[in-house]
């Protein structure tokens, strides 16, 4: 249950508005469109190895260290990222992947 709790708070707090992100909601508090993809998320991470389970908490706890202002910036690239069609998001990922191997 913990787990679901930790999967929950993800969606909660990347889904959130920035204007309103600076403290996770509780469950009953989300709407419905929340809770049924943080279930999905949960779903999925209890799919996923123990490996990447852990890599997924340790991302989480270095989210929750960063300053709000950084936390509130990264909130907003992620809900422009959700924004993108999935052409947009092919080629932001190919991007990406320019960008970290050094080839930009």
């Amino acid at each position: 249950m913990k787990r679901l709790g930790i999967v929950a708070l993800l969606t909660a707090v990347l889904a959130a508005p920035v204007v309103r992100a600076q403290q996770p909601r509780p469950w009953h508090q989300l709407s419905p469109d929340e809770q049924r993809r943080a279930w999905e998320n949960y779903r999925r991470y209890q799919q996923l190895p123990e490996h990447k389970q852990r890599s997924l908490e340790e991302r989480y706890q270095r989210f929750q260290a960063m300053p709000p202002q950084d936390r509130d910036r990264l909130r907003q690239n992620y809900e422009t990222y959700r924004g993108f069609d999935p052409g947009q998001r092919q080629e932001f990922g190919q991007k990406y992947r320019r960008w970290k191997s050094g080839q930009h």
